[in-house]
């Protein structure tokens, strides 16, 4: 496999279509971390950021033979994002993708400007959908999240059962997530395309 390393994108695509297994994993090896970090960025879900950037390569396999790509790196990085996007917007997205989202400074993973305004947009989306939560809600959400209060803690701050702040979790989650996912689906592929 050495000698693809001299080889360029568009020459490894080419030798796919001969099923060149090897062309392929260098493929891979050379993009793969990239693109696994540009999902877990937006995601921060690495079981599901691996995943589709495995799905993203078995697809480039399955299809070699029919593989016209111009600009692979481009390519790979808009199908990653895409798959991101719906990922999404099937709701698999985790309770705990909002708070480290929410919480994370956009110097904290190393990315290129499209990714740190990205991630500028999705916190505001997020804050925004959070004031847009009930007050009781809204209450709830903050007490737990931002300041790491237990289910029983904020019963007991509150007065109220520990099922009526499970209940209230559940509905600001749910909003959250119903007004969320198709705003950050929007920024990600709106990102996405090359400019």
């Amino acid at each position: 496999m050495g000698v693809y390393n001299e080889y360029s994108d568009q020459q490894l695509t080419q030798l796919l279509i001969s099923n060149d297994h090897d062309a392929f994993d260098q493929l891979y090896e050379r993009h793969w971390f990239q693109l696994y970090q540009s999902a877990f960025y937006l995601l921060r879900d690495t079981d599901a950021s691996k995943d589709i950037v495995q799905d993203v390569f078995l697809w480039i396999w399955e299809n070699r033979v029919a593989l016209n790509l111009g600009n692979v790196k481009a390519y790979l990085k808009a199908a990653v994002r895409f798959k991101v996007a719906n990922y999404i917007r099937s709701g698999n997205i985790r309770e705990s993708f909002f708070d480290q989202l929410a919480k994370a400074p956009p110097s904290s993973i190393s990315a290129g400007g499209d990714e740190v305004t990205e991630l500028r947009e999705l916190q505001r989306v997020i804050y925004e959908a959070i004031l847009q939560l009930p007050p009781k809600c809204r209450e709830v959400y903050l007490m737990s999240k931002e300041e790491g209060l237990s289910n029983r803690q904020i019963a007991e701050r509150l007065r109220i059962s520990i099922k009526t702040v499970e209940a209230q979790m559940t509905i600001a989650l749910k909003r959250l997530r119903e007004r969320i996912g198709f705003r950050l689906v929007y920024i990600i592929l709106l990102y996405s395309i090359p400019a």
